[in-house]
Parts: C-alpha cells; structure tokens; sequence
C-alpha cells in the first residue's frame, strides 16, 4: 500500500470530515457554537467601538459651556451649583479652579492665545488658563451691560451680545472701545451665541423667538443672522432664517478643504432639524438627521449628532447623503447638552448613568482600527478563513491530482 502523500494533519482533518465518520459530531458541535458565537459578535460588532464615559463634575454640578484650546491640550468650563469659582480648567492633570473675584460669567470661547469670558456687569476677560485679566471696556454712554456671549480671535477685536432686561443688542469692540449696539430684526427675537470665522469675514448670531412656543418647555424658534460691521461701528443685521421648531444648540463653520462643498460655510444644529448655511446665505436643511441635542464636527469634517439619553449617534460624512446610525453601550450613554471635538476624540457632556455630569468620548477612525472595532476583526477573520479554506481544498485536488477525492 502506497503511503499517503498528504502530511498527517490534513489526514486527521479529512478523517474528522467524512460523512460517516464518528467524530463527524464533533463538528456539528463545534459548527453549532460557532453560529451561536457569530449571533454574539454581529450584535457586538454594531456598537460603537472606542467609546468610554468619565464622570467630571462633582455630583448636583451642571455645566453650562466648554471650550478646548486650539492644541486640543486643555478645556475651560463654566458650571453651576458647585463649590467654589464656577470657571474651570480641565487639561491632562484633572480639573482645576479659576479665581475669577465676584465675577458671574455667563459664556467661553477660544482665541489665538488661550480663551475669552464674557460675564455679568460688562465683564470681558482672557485667561491661559492660569491668570484672569480683565478686559477694560469703554461702552457707549458710559452704559454697562451684561455680556451673554463674546466672540474673536485675537482678544482685542471682536463681538459681544449685551442684555439689558428682555432686550439684546450686538456690539463690536475694538481696544476697548465698544460700539453702540444693534437690535435683532425682528423684536421678539433672543439673540443668545456668536460664532465668529477664523478669517473675520463671517459673523453669524443665532437665538429663538419669545413669541413661538411655550417658555415651560424651554426656547422655541429657529433664528439665524447675519452681522456686517467694520469694527468699533455699530453692526448691520440681516436675517438669514426665522422659523418654528426648537432653538438652535450648536453652530461649527466648515473646513474648506472637506468635501461638503466649496458652497458651504456652516452647519446649524437645532432640536427640531440640522440645516447648512451657503455661501450665498441661503439656509437649507440637511436631509435625514432631524433634531438633536448636541453636536461635533470630527477633524475629518464628519458631523455627529447626539439625541438626549438615546442609545444611538448619527453621524454623516461629506460628499455623502447616508446617514449612519451607531449603537453605544448602555454603560456609557449621557444625557448629551454640548458637543466638540479636541484631540482626535468627538466629546458629548452630560448627565451619565451615575446621576453626575461626565463626558463620553470616541476617536471617530477606531471603527476603521482592526486592534478596537470588532467589525473589522470580523472581517480580517472572514479573509483569514476563506483564504485557509481555498488553500485545503487546493492542497486536496493536488494531491489528487485534480480528481474527485
């Protein structure tokens, strides 16, 4: 009898693979826990991977803003019901106090150098994070107004939004000297955030309208302007867009050298819909994402969008009309009230399944990662064993040289 030219696995192998063999239940069982383990894997496959949640406030803590530094190495927030000053600096140490006097601020944002306050009583300040210099402003009439919003980029010239009783004006301020300051165009209009493109071209301020909706389940109406100004005069208003629906949560410009298109300029975020501000001031919805609580744009110009307590992100990627829903973990779901996007990582803070305030955070490419996302170990198993598979039935017609074995 002739000895077997194929190696003594691939026998042992063929003798566990014979209709009639007695070991052939063995992979029936084995087939069974496969399809069982697969079920699993799929379900797990469709969350989100990479997502983590960590607490960051003390509990009855509430944030109100955050902003990171253009590094992406450090985050000032404004919270309330704390012990302690209500301005904050988070960076890779853990979370800090700011000494800020008797001063209540009311919002954050960054410039070149570190980030600008805005507060009650006219206050205008910048910090690194360490020292809080106050800003001297000179107002119009010698009038001084609380600021509810400020935008620049270099923290010498800039906009503000004062509020005088239920009256908002803006105002742009160039060293220290503040411009008289300009009404909403329409009267019933709140005017609340200023968001300020990199170039000091585009001015846009959004807000909702006191006269739409019920004031008990918080502001109502869609508002977008548009403000011309030469700094130091008082701004020109033009209305971009008034409609019903929730108030608009979040505004991000787009980076030119993503694919939304050279026509678009900004995306606007409300709790009722998501709509694209063009370039000839248009304002268009944009399909299939609806309302949301929260959003970011990742640095691949990839917008997420947050929905309360829900157990699902969307998210949607430029030249694309498809819009992805991701699962997330039970684990680490927040209640999300405010979005952005700062070393690698998509951020969503709000209210975590421990009852305090934390952030869930995702690095948006870890879906392509082979080591994070479960999907694609799939999918390099499913190679691996289709590419075994060819090779042992090749090995077998080979050694049978080409016949039926």
């Amino acid at each position: 009898m002739s000895e077997s030219l194929a190696p003594s696995w691939l026998v042992s192998l063929g003798g566990y693979l014979q209709e009639e063999s007695e070991n052939q239940w063995f992979w029936f069982s084995v087939f069974i826990a496969l399809m069982v383990v697969g079920a699993f894997w799929i379900e797990a496959s469709q969350t989100l991977p990479g997502v983590s949640e960590s607490p960051l406030l003390d509990e009855g803590e509430s944030m109100v803003e955050v902003s990171w530094n253009q590094e992406g190495t450090a985050a000032l927030m404004i919270t309330e019901r704390g012990d302690g000053s209500p301005l904050k600096l988070f960076d890779s140490s853990g979370l800090h106090s700011i000494s800020i006097g008797e001063t209540n601020p009311n919002s954050v944002s960054v410039i070149n150098n570190g980030w600008l306050v805005s507060g009650d009583d006219g206050v205008l300040a910048n910090t690194d994070g360490t020292d809080f210099n106050i800003i001297s402003l000179i107002w119009p009439s010698n009038q001084t107004l609380d600021i509810i919003s400020a935008a620049s980029n270099d923290g010498v010239n800039g906009f503000i939004l004062s509020k005088q009783g239920p009256t908002t004006r803006l105002h742009s301020f160039s060293e220290g000297i503040v411009s008289e300051g300009s009404s909403a165009p329409v009267a019933s209009t709140m005017m609340t955030d200023i968001y300020l493109s990199t170039d000091n071209k585009l001015v846009i301020i959004t807000g909702y309208d006191t006269a739409l909706g019920n004031p008990t389940f918080g502001p109502s109406g869609e508002v977008v302007i548009r403000a011309d100004s030469v700094m130091g005069n008082a701004p020109t208003l033009t209305l971009l867009h008034h409609g019903a629906g929730s108030a608009i949560h979040s505004a991000y410009f787009v980076n030119s050298s993503h694919d939304w298109g050279e026509n678009v300029e900004m995306m606007l975020a409300g709790g009722s819909s998501t709509m694209l501000l063009l370039s000839d001031f248009t304002i268009v919805d944009l399909p299939g994402v609806g309302g949301s609580t929260a959003a970011a744009v990742d640095g691949n110009g990839a917008f997420w969008f947050a929905r309360s307590n829900s157990e699902d992100l969307l998210n949607i990627i430029p030249n694309s009309d498809e819009v992805v829903k991701h699962k997330l973990s039970n684990s680490v779901i927040v209640d999300a009230e405010l979005g952005t996007f700062a070393s690698g990582e998509v951020m969503f803070y709000g209210t975590g399944v421990d009852g305090s305030i934390g952030v869930m955070s995702f690095d948006p490419n870890a879906n392509h990662d082979v080591s994070q996302s479960l999907a694609r170990i799939g999918d390099l198993i499913f190679v691996i064993v289709v590419v075994c598979s060819i090779a042992i039935v090749g090995h077998m017609f080979w050694i049978n040289h080409f016949k039926p074995w």
